[in-house]
């Protein structure tokens, strides 16, 4: 039997990841919806990408603990790109932006990480 490190407690592994797979819908929803008007602060859009790729991969990266962090890294990663190339070919008035792959994926490592680190300091260690 394996031993991996987890913060989350196995019985709420299952609803954690139903949590995490509904927030990638949601992240679906939000990256391939209609363009809005934009917003007032500049740059702030890339903010929110770090913020939501972070919570994504820190999601990931709780709730799939047998991954390896590089992983779940890539997979953000693959999965920004792909919402970016999404929103180019949609045509609902978005564009990929490269700046928003970037930060998506400086979220996404930040995300794994803040786990990494949460692992090292709060997982009691193995005799």
């Amino acid at each position: 039997m394996s031993v991996y490190k987890s913060i989350l407690p196995s019985v709420l592994r299952l609803p954690f990841r139903v949590g995490v797979a509904a927030y990638g819908l949601f992240i679906v929803w939000a990256s391939l919806r209609p363009a809005g008007t934009g917003g007032a602060v500049p740059h702030m859009d890339k903010v929110l990408h770090l913020l939501v790729y972070a919570i994504l991969a820190a999601g990931l990266s709780l709730g799939w603990p047998k991954l390896s962090k590089f992983r779940i890294f890539l997979g953000c990663v693959l999965f920004g790109v792909s919402m970016e190339i999404g929103q180019s070919l949609i045509g609902l008035g978005r564009d990929a932006s490269l700046w928003d792959g970037v930060a998506n994926g400086v979220g996404a490592a930040l995300g794994v990480c803040l786990v990494v680190l949460m692992e090292r300091f709060f997982v009691p260690k193995a005799n």
